[in-house]
């Protein structure tokens, strides 16, 4: 394991999908609990943004939002405030394919910088990305002025961009990324792990 903790961001209001994403089922299990699986034995360390008393069953380390309705940058801030590691490896619940080997290998490129994220193109992700608690103080400022652009503030902290060279060696960066927002998309993570 590394030292490091997973943070899955499963607070949102699922209006495209209908109903909470993190619970709809791809294949056998739901999604929420594909990527606790498909990290939690990398990461010591496992926290799940979001508050729904749904949750409260399933054995979880629940992080409530502190700034409240401010979307995933409230929740990144809350569960980094709540984590016991400095370094902590974000994925959204809605990413069915996460590849915990490129998630390790982000972690590892950590040292030196405050934020480790994808970009594809013009396309950040910044709900596959690594946050150092350091980010904290950046964010609180930065949700304070009204501010909840989780990419806003990628230019004031030391920032290690992963290009698609790298990402390529762990997979598809379509597949690795993708999320499911709506029926539609569902469907296709399930053909695609047919």
């Amino acid at each position: 394991m590394i030292d490091a903790a997973a943070i899955i961001l499963a607070g949102g209001k699922s209006t495209r999908m209908g109903r909470n994403k993190a619970l709809v089922r791809v294949k056998e299990q739901k999604m929420l609990e594909g990527i606790i699986k498909a990290v939690s034995g990398h990461f010591p360390e496992v926290l799940v943004s979001g508050a729904d008393p749904v949750y409260d069953g399933m054995g979880l380390k629940t992080v409530p939002d502190i700034y409240t309705g401010r979307g995933p940058l409230g929740g990144i801030h809350a569960c980094l405030k709540a984590s016991g590691h400095r370094v902590n490896f974000l994925a959204a619940c809605d990413m069915p394919f996460v590849d915990a080997g490129l998630a390790e290998y982000m972690v590892r490129l950590s040292q030196g910088y405050d934020v480790v994220v994808p970009k594809l193109g013009e396309y950040y992700q910044p709900l596959f990305a690594v946050y150092m608690k350091d980010c904290i103080e950046e964010i609180e400022r930065q949700l304070d002025t009204g501010q909840n652009k989780i990419i806003s503030f990628y230019p004031r902290v030391r920032t290690r961009l992963v290009g698609a060279d790298e990402i390529e060696k762990f997979g598809d960066p379509d597949r690795i990324f993708f999320n499911v927002n709506t029926p539609g998309d569902l469907n296709l993570a399930r053909e695609w792990l047919k």
